[in-house]
């Protein structure tokens, strides 16, 4: 599993996450812990965008590289010298293995012609419709 080094940035009670080597990346947390597991979920949901728009996707460097990035960051942001407290820690990547994989699933017959009729109105095939919906789905919405 690969990983890249973030940024723990503790400001006005929060911490903010910066990962030098995945531009736009950012998130924050209430707390450290919560700062890590919303790291996770930002590092995972940015690698995925690049990699479904087929954009490079960067490679994660050395600890000292992240560091010196961070504070490159920093400044370019017009933020000064990185605070006390500052932690570069390793938060994991996911496994973007992005190969072609058939499956075989089974769907009562009703389901899969809504499925079919849903695809074709939105002039997708079976399986890019069925990949749209579950990465739209929102456990937290239903």
């Amino acid at each position: 599993m690969e990983t890249y080094y973030a940024g723990f940035v503790p400001y006005d009670g929060k911490v903010s996450v910066l990962f030098p080597d995945v531009p736009g990346c950012t998130t924050w947390g209430d707390n450290m812990e919560h700062a890590f597991a919303m790291a996770i979920d930002a590092l995972a949901s940015h690698l995925e965008a690049l990699a479904n728009d087929d954009d490079p996707i960067p490679a994660p460097s050395s600890y000292e590289a992240a560091l010196n990035g961070l504070r490159k960051l920093y400044a370019e942001l017009d933020l000064g010298e990185l605070p006390e407290g500052v932690m570069v820690h390793p938060v994991p990547a996911p496994d973007l293995d992005m190969r072609t994989k058939q499956v075989a699933v089974s769907f009562r017959q009703y389901a899969l012609d809504m499925i079919d009729r849903k695809a074709r109105a939105a002039g997708m095939t079976r399986s890019g419709f069925l990949v749209a919906a579950a990465t739209a789905y929102n456990p937290t919405a239903v």
